[in-house]
């Protein structure tokens, strides 16, 4: 089937279009045809049924789980019966992930493996699931506990400046600005369309074009607008995108590459100076301060783009707007505040009355 005649086939930045074309094949294909396709009772083809009657039911992105499979599980036991296929091997093959130092594709790859044998074994095409007595912490341990670094007031002080005295791009150093004022994430930012943002308005029209796929829509403050100024100035009249790829203008700067550049300044001897943080930080950072700006939960997590919490997702279809401007107005002031002091110096570190001491591989570009 060709693309042009196929509306379920769209770009994604997350996996290759070889995934799509996989996946629409088996959304498009009827239950008779997918029981009838390659061998019976093969991994393959109870696979296929499998993605087509309960993972695209449930994930609001199946492709980036399709990825997982046709790269990893498909091409090793694709054509063995399903009710021969051992724990053994199933660990074999989460080991080389293991091996070669991805771990959280391992544990993902398990995830899924325990998901399609539980549903195999609920369908009657095997007697058990050789996973059932396996948890996601038996492949390569526990993950790594959530991150809790937020910057301090000195340390948002040296991360807007350091940006000036560091050799960028006009668009890296304003979006990872921005990154931090919408507390959004990089990828949120790097691709999206100048048409989404309506100045007359002051709002930001995201759509869907986020992690949850759900429409969101941000209040602009003024020093928002200063940096989406700063970004459209950089850009050619002629791309569609808010941060253009500096090589193809048709196309949006990649996605890590803002998150690469914070690491380079990180890590450079003559860095910021700091503990190391990184765009999810700032994120983070942005939620924390909403919360020390006494900002109410609902509001903060419309901010966020979360879900609310309980039957108020149900009945709550408020938009917000008037809420999220408020706080905000609230966090750009905090920020405007930190970054008008004449140095990171005056301003609190972590708890009241403690000062950041600055690396002194840094101290050349943030002394005042």
């Amino acid at each position: 089937m060709s693309e042009s005649h196929n509306p379920e086939i769209i770009a994604s930045p997350h996996v290759g279009r070889h995934v799509l074309l996989w996946l629409n094949a088996v959304r498009a294909s009827s239950l008779a045809e997918l029981e009838t396709s390659g061998d019976a009772g093969s991994v393959l083809q109870v696979m296929k049924l499998w993605v087509r009657l309960s993972l695209i039911q449930t994930r609001r992105r199946p492709e980036i789980a399709i990825s997982s499979l046709l790269n990893h599980v498909l091409p090793v036991m694709g054509q063995r019966p399903v009710a021969d296929v051992t724990r053994l091997q199933l660990n074999r093959l989460f080991n080389i992930l293991i091996a070669e130092g991805k771990k959280e594709e391992a544990r993902r790859v398990f995830a899924l493996c325990k998901q399609f044998f539980a549903w195999a074994e609920m369908q009657g095409y095997i007697g058990y699931s050789p996973l059932s007595a396996m948890k996601k912490r038996d492949v390569a341990g526990r993950s790594a506990p959530p991150g809790n670094r937020t910057l301090s007031d000195a340390e948002v002080w040296v991360f807007w400046h350091g940006l000036d005295a560091w050799d960028l791009s006009e668009q890296c150093r304003w979006a990872l600005r921005l990154c931090l004022l919408t507390a959004r994430r990089p990828d949120e930012v790097v691709q999206a369309r100048k048409e989404e943002f309506n100045l007359t308005s002051g709002l930001w029209r995201q759509g869907t074009r986020n992690k949850s796929q759900r429409e969101h829509v941000l209040p602009l403050t003024p020093l928002m607008r200063t940096c989406i100024d700063a970004l459209m100035k950089s850009s050619p009249p002629g791309s569609p995108w808010l941060v253009p790829s500096p090589v193809t203008l048709s196309q949006p700067l990649s996605r890590g590459a803002i998150t690469q550049v914070l690491r380079r300044m990180i890590r450079a001897d003559r860095g910021l100076g700091i503990e190391p943080f990184t765009t999810r930080d700032l994120r983070r950072s942005a939620r924390s301060r909403l919360a020390a700006l006494n900002t109410p939960n609902d509001v903060a997590r419309k901010i966020m783009n979360h879900a609310l919490e309980g039957i108020d997702r149900v009945y709550d279809t408020h938009n917000y707007l008037p809420q999220m401007q408020l706080a905000l107005n609230a966090l750009s002031d905090s920020i405007e505040r930190i970054i008008a002091a004449e140095s990171y110096h005056v301003l609190e570190h972590r708890y009241p009355g403690e000062k950041l001491q600055l690396d002194e591989r840094a101290l050349l570009y943030m002394e005042p």
